[in-house]
């Protein structure tokens, strides 16, 4: 569990589960009560108090189920998310017969083929999906995808002197370690991660065989 935090949603779920629980146990037995003692299944105080329980258990499994499975927080709201960037430099990845490249791409397959990029830094090889990722060649390293984001620029410049426009950017945004986000169970998670690759041209591209991804 990334925080503490989280417990406080496991918590509202068990309490709903037992809601769950407790709302089907009291409709049974107040429609047992009212067949034995008042002779008739129906009755319109009845339905109302089990409307009311439904509509509860509803409102409360809606505001739950968003919180959880469909809680849209921007990339960038310093308010929910901490973001950090890192930066590391490419390697050449010299093991082709034919030449070296930064960066190889492979294209899956299905009715939205997305494309696959794989690159080197020290001592580490890396794979991401353009779903995430974009690949920055010219004389702009910010590219329109890339924009999205606050990108220190000098370090930026930095970068491109120092290691001939040859290198990666990955930021990523935390889910802060608070009351709210624990309340979907996403305090302390990964929110969004974004790849920049920066290379120096074309040439230093390699395309590969198909993949089998979809």
């Amino acid at each position: 569990m990334q925080s503490a935090w989280n417990l406080i949603g496991m918590g509202l779920w068990l309490l709903l589960v037992v809601y769950l629980v407790w709302m089907v146990h009291d409709m049974r037995v107040r429609r047992i009560k009212l067949i034995v003692e008042e002779k008739r299944s129906f009755s319109r105080q009845n339905l109302t108090k089990s409307t009311i329980e439904l509509v509860i258990f509803l409102l409360a499994l809606w505001g739950m189920g968003y919180a959880t499975l469909f809680q849209d927080v921007s990339k960038l709201d310093t308010n929910r998310v901490t973001v950090a960037y890192k930066y590391k430099p490419l390697v050449l990845d010299t093991s082709a017969s034919s030449r070296s490249s930064y960066v190889s791409v492979k294209t899956g397959n299905g009715r939205k083929p997305v494309q696959f990029y794989t690159y080197y830094t020290a001592g580490e090889k890396d794979r991401v999906s353009s779903n995430s990722a974009t690949i920055s060649v010219g004389t702009h390293p910010i590219n329109v995808a890339a924009s999205a984001y606050k990108w220190d620029q000098t370090k930026v410049k930095q970068m491109d002197a120092q290691h001939q426009s040859a290198w990666v950017g990955v930021v990523e945004t935390t889910y802060k370690k608070t009351f709210l986000n624990g309340i979907g169970l996403h305090a302390g998670r990964l929110a969004n991660r974004f790849t920049l690759i920066r290379i120096p041209d074309h040439s230093f591209i390699k395309q590969t065989a198909d993949a089998d991804e979809q």
